[in-house]
């Protein structure tokens, strides 16, 4: 089962309606029309979809502040496709592509060391809280 990662891809509904569902089966439940979701992921500036074999597994979408600071505003993979490597692979190919910037993001609590493996710095490490009832 190959890994294949789309970079900045133009989102179709298929799309949104599967990146919509992997935030809501990490407990991201935000619902958002396919149009929004278009619009945050063109504003964003950078972010990669990870499939395998056709199916979306994992996302990172991230904000490129300037050329040389740059931050991972969220990467999520499905439940069971975690622990496969997906995540160190959208994690890589991000540093990869941002080779010399400082990269930082906003960590879960308990995931701290997982960035930091990859390079990318904490600016903050926030509670486990779904965003639903969280606001953010």
């Amino acid at each position: 089962m190959e890994l294949t990662l789309r970079h900045n891809p133009v989102l179709d509904d298929a799309d949104c309606e599967a990146i919509l569902a992997i935030h809501a089966a990490v407990g991201w439940d935000r619902r958002m029309p396919p149009a929004e979701l278009r619009t945050l992921y063109q504003h964003s500036g950078y972010s990669l979809l990870a499939e395998r074999d056709g199916r979306l597994v994992g996302l990172l979408r991230a904000e490129e502040e300037t050329p040389i600071r740059v931050w991972l505003a969220e990467i999520a993979v499905l439940p069971g496709a975690q622990s496969s490597g997906v995540g160190a692979a959208l994690l890589r190919r991000f540093a990869e592509d941002h080779r010399g910037a400082y990269l930082f993001t906003d960590a879960t609590l308990g995931t701290e060391a997982f960035f930091r493996r990859h390079g990318i710095h904490i600016q903050q490490v926030l509670e486990k809280t779904p965003r639903d009832q969280s606001g953010t």
